[in-house]
């Protein structure tokens, strides 16, 4: 608290700086948000944004929450109608699985030491 008054003190006097203003003005609204405040609840700063509902979670809570969002859309997801089965090869592409599609590479062959020249100067 003495902080608070000394930042409000300092930016009262003459000289003082924007920046010594500038903290001088939020300890006054720190004070004012202190003295505004309600037992029990947290000090609302203004400024400050407001704390995620999701914090207070703990780690199982918010998995529980997680797996109970994705159950209701598995669930939404099988109560769709199937798409009609069409003989057309374009039809069969589109309903392929979607996803990220990795092509295959196959590895190289080793080479020699010294590079593929090296390989190459074999007598």
């Amino acid at each position: 608290m003495q902080d608070l008054l000394e930042a409000i003190r300092v930016a009262t006097t003459d000289g003082a700086t924007a920046e010594q203003k500038a903290t001088g003005a939020q300890a006054c609204q720190t004070i004012l948000a202190a003295l505004g405040a309600q037992p029990g609840k947290p000090i609302v700063l203004p400024g400050v944004p407001k704390p995620n509902p999701l914090s207070g979670l703990s780690v199982d809570q918010a998995l529980e929450l997680v797996i109970a969002r994705l159950r209701a859309v598995a669930d939404a997801r099988d109560k769709q109608p199937a798409p009609a089965a069409q003989a057309t090869p374009a039809a069969a592409a589109s309903t392929a699985p979607r996803g990220p599609r990795i092509p295959i590479v196959p590895p190289r062959p080793p080479t020699a030491p010294g590079g593929a020249r090296a390989a190459q100067k074999k007598p």
